[in-house]
């Protein structure tokens, strides 16, 4: 006759115990995320992190690696509701960031441009950082009238005319052409550049495929967003990348549907400015924008509207100093509330 086995005794978990492990199991799984993310583990954050809110999160800066020597200077032109800015390092080199309006039968680009490199004069990169008109107005006449060493564009097409006229006038020129996406770099005389967005996986609009970068002289850091969105502006935040910057071109015309808080919080800029035309029917730049931008800490605020064009001269230690067409500061000069 078998013998019979002994029935092996289960010893059962206490209910309470089981309940301390799951929740352990979860703060865990919650903390190594939060830090995979770099965010600091207060009560608040992870409160908010609980909640699935946005967190800014606390990165540093990245560190240039060419020291300045010289002087920078950034000159957000008057064009009207439109952008173009003018970026020049006292070793020559020429950035231009969008050529403005369409629309604008005094094609003040190429006055801007003549006054400040020479008729014919060189343009080692002209970044187009979206297809839409009030960027890449009179952007045939730049590739024609000055030398352009190279193009970036953001690759989502347009069929426009404006838009097609462009390309031509590219395929035309010596200039090199690119499409650069997110974790590029690239060095321009004193200046670095680094690739924010667009990402590899093109977006629905070109707004939020909006070339963005940062750039940086010598300890000096500016940041460009374009018309990027408030979409991109999260996405960003759950990135590794440098977002932190001394100067930050307020995104999209100083549009409330960009320039969120957390991503404002996160770029903590101490200088801002933004480009729209007087009274445009967009009515840029919206209150609450600049609100947010106040709310952060920004202690100068520029705007092409009231200020016409605005030249700042970064010194290689950091320091600056502004002048403008007219005006003067506007941090408080919107004090209303959001509607």
């Amino acid at each position: 006759m078998a013998k019979r086995k002994k029935r092996q005794k289960i010893v059962k978990k206490p209910l309470w115990l089981v309940i301390l492990l799951v929740c352990l199991s979860l703060t865990l799984s919650v903390i190594f995320e939060m830090n995979a993310r770099n965010i600091s583990l207060t009560p608040e954050h992870l409160l908010a992190y609980l909640k699935g809110e946005e967190i800014a999160t606390e990165q540093p800066m990245s560190q240039p690696t060419i020291p300045a020597t010289g002087e920078a200077t950034f000159q957000f032109l008057n064009v009207g509701q439109g952008d173009a800015t003018l970026i020049k390092g006292s070793d020559g080199t020429t950035i231009l960031i969008d050529t403005g309006r369409y629309d604008d039968r005094e094609k003040r680009i190429i006055g801007y441009l003549n006054e400040a490199i020479g008729t014919g004069g060189k343009i080692d990169l002209l970044i187009f950082t979206h297809g839409d008109s009030d960027h890449i107005g009179h952007g045939d006449l730049v590739l024609d009238y000055f030398d352009v060493k190279e193009v970036w564009m953001n690759g989502f097409d347009s069929t426009t005319k404006i838009y097609e006229r462009l390309l031509d006038r590219i395929s035309a020129s010596k200039a090199v052409y690119k499409e650069p996406k997110r974790g590029e770099t690239a060095t321009f005389g004193e200046f670095q550049l680094e690739v924010l967005n667009p990402t590899e996986i093109p977006k629905s609009n070109t707004n939020d495929d909006s070339i963005s970068v940062m750039l940086h002289f010598g300890t000096f850091s500016a940041l460009f967003t374009g018309d990027a969105s408030t979409r991109v502006e999260k996405e960003l935040l759950t990135t590794q990348l440098p977002l932190q910057a001394t100067l930050f071109q307020v995104g999209h015309h100083g549009s409330k549907d960009s320039n969120s808080l957390t991503f404002l919080q996160r770029v903590a800029p101490k200088i801002a400015v933004y480009s729209a035309g007087v009274n445009n029917t967009y009515g840029h730049p919206h209150i609450e924008a600049m609100n947010r931008i106040k709310e952060v800490g920004v202690t100068e605020l520029y705007g092409t509207d009231q200020n016409g064009s605005i030249t700042l001269t970064v010194k290689n230690d950091g320091s600056y100093t502004w002048q403008l067409e007219k005006g003067e500061n506007l941090i408080n000069t919107f004090n209303q509330k959001e509607k």
